[in-house]
């Protein structure tokens, strides 16, 4: 604070909060932080019940930075780019939604729900996700819950089948859904419904 002091003097929320007698804190510090580009997806993460393993890797899908094949050949990682399911070239938007397992995954999850998904890819579902955010129905809590849970057992099947070469297919749906009604059970919000 002692910092920008000379800026506040001219600073327009601050000669508001003088005039009228009233200081707030909380008020002046986010008006003086750097005003910084509003994620449209932040809402998928912030306020998601999901277990904070599986919102890491969902944020990490909103930013296109998870760990894909096709990412670590960019940075000479690996020179394979395989899938390991269907020996496409592994990228975020195949490995979620263009191969023929995971797809799968995803589908019966939809179902599950009853929501009926039309979307064909990663941006679409995420842009889909973004506008049920911002609706009121209760039901956007629990999708936002089955996203970041079931991206992050796609990407943990994943990963078994790439470092520990495990092919056995176990299912992970049940899981998911598992995970799910216990995440959203433990809600205060979403409790209520599953009683």
């Amino acid at each position: 604070m002692l910092q920008v002091r000379d800026q506040v003097k001219n600073y327009v929320p601050w000669n508001h909060m003088r005039q009228s007698q009233q200081f707030q804190m909380k008020k002046m510090y986010t008006s003086l932080l750097d005003q910084s580009e509003d994620m449209d997806w932040k809402g998928l993460i912030m306020g998601n019940q999901a277990r904070p393993r599986a919102k890491i890797i969902l944020w990490l899908a909103c930013h296109g930075r998870l760990a894909t094949k096709d990412r670590l050949v960019r940075f000479g990682m690996i020179s394979d780019t395989k899938c390991e399911f269907c020996l496409e070239n592994e990228t975020l938007q195949h490995m979620f939604f263009e191969c023929s397992e995971t797809r799968s995954i995803w589908n019966e999850i939809m179902r599950w729900l009853h929501i009926e998904n039309q979307e064909k890819g990663w941006m679409q579902v995420k842009n889909w996700s973004i506008k049920l955010y911002k609706s009121r129905n209760w039901r956007k809590d629990f999708y936002k819950i089955a996203l970041a849970e079931c991206i992050y057992a796609i990407w943990m099947k994943r990963n078994r089948r790439v470092y520990r070469k495990d092919t056995i297919d176990s299912d992970i749906v049940t899981p998911i859904i598992e995970n799910i009604v216990n995440r959203a059970w433990a809600s205060p919000k979403l409790g209520y419904l599953l009683m």
